[in-house]
Order: C-alpha cells, then structure tokens, then sequence
C-alpha cells in the first residue's frame, strides 16, 4: 500500500468510531497528527491510537503482524496485562495489509476475541482494502443501528421472540456488521424507506 494512502485509513476509521460507535475520538485526532506516516511501515516501531472505548493497532508489515499475534497468543492468559500496554482498551481494532492471513492466525485471533468478549470486549481485525472507503455512505446500503439490551427486549417482546436466533440473522463477517462493531448475539435494526409505505424496520440477530 503507498504511504499517501494511510489518511484515506485513518479518517475512514474516525469516522467509523465516533459516528457508528458512538466513541470519543479525540486522543486519536491527537495523537495522528504527530507520527510519521513512514513509521506504519517500520518494524520497530507498532504504530498505535485509542479513543476512549478503542484500541486501534497497525501492524502493515510482515513482521509487525506476527510479532503482535505471537504476542497475544503468549498473553492468552494474561489479557488484562496485554491490554495496559495499549491504555486499558478491552476492544481492539487491529490493522493489517491486504496479505491474507493463515488459518492459525486466524484461530488465535478468533480465541482472543472470544477471551475479550468475557471481559466485555471484543478483537476485530480489518485489511487495509476494508478502510479505503465507508460502506454506510454507500446509497444502496440502509441504516443499521445496534440496539441496547432493553430495546432488544422491547423488540423481541413486539415480536413474541422467545429467542433472538428466532429473528432473521446477520452474520458477525458481514461488511456491516463488522464496521458498526457487532458481536454474535447483538441485534440490529435496518432503517429502509420505500416511496410508497414511507420507513419501515427490521431487525436481525448477529451469529
């Protein structure tokens, strides 16, 4: 990826925390101003921001990104010591290049999601191609918010839902769902406006 291209990441990525998670993203602002965009390619150097709800870690090389998934599996046992490092953030967001990753990497990082999701975190990670551009701007794609616990309760009881999986799903992979942060067992509602019926509401369940 050329350099020049990180701001297109890094604005698209402020935009996805304070305007789709509702995070405070001010230390980002901060902080992004001050580093290099030569240093996302250093290997000495694991370039990293946070809001205050998000870690966002950049591993762009080859050696970053193994290093830093060695890391969390040697800290599998001790995330709340991994975590500190990166000011306290229980949600990580981290950012490689567009290599694709190998099965075991991707198992580790499915295992560390699932650790920091019973902390009341969560592990995402995204390939640069994911960051070139904001999907929710797109005109075809609707609304989706990510309800609380007791809209979730109010929808299901509107729908006699006696459980969530009863709801149609999305998937935990979807574009969407990864960029508003949703985690299996969180529930979304889709705005979608016809010409004629007006606003209509769905709601899905994320596996």
């Amino acid at each position: 990826m050329e350099i020049d291209k990180i701001d297109y990441v890094i604005e698209n990525l402020k935009e996805m925390l304070q305007n789709d998670r509702g995070d405070d993203i001010s230390e980002f602002e901060e902080h992004e101003v001050e580093v290099e965009r030569e240093d996302f390619y250093n290997d000495n150097y694991l370039v990293n921001f946070h809001t205050n709800n998000t870690a966002i870690i950049f591993a762009l090389t080859k050696q970053l990104r193994t290093q830093l998934i060695d890391n969390l599996k040697k800290n599998k046992g001790n995330l709340d010591g991994f975590v500190r490092e990166f000011n306290g953030k229980y949600n990580l967001i981290l950012v490689f290049n567009n290599d694709l990753l190998t099965t075991p990497s991707i198992t580790q990082l499915t295992i560390i999601d699932k650790l920091l999701q019973k902390k009341n975190g969560m592990l995402q990670y995204f390939h640069i191609n994911e960051l070139m551009f904001n999907p929710t701007k797109h005109e075809m794609v609707p609304k989706h918010r990510k309800l609380n616990p007791d809209e979730i309760k109010e929808v299901m009881d509107k729908y006699m839902c006696k459980n969530k999986l009863q709801m149609p799903i999305i998937l935990h992979t979807d574009r969407i769902a990864k960029w508003i942060g949703l985690k299996q067992g969180d529930v979304v509602e889709i705005t979608r406006y016809n010409e004629n019926s007006g606003k209509s509401y769905y709601y899905r369940c994320c596996i």
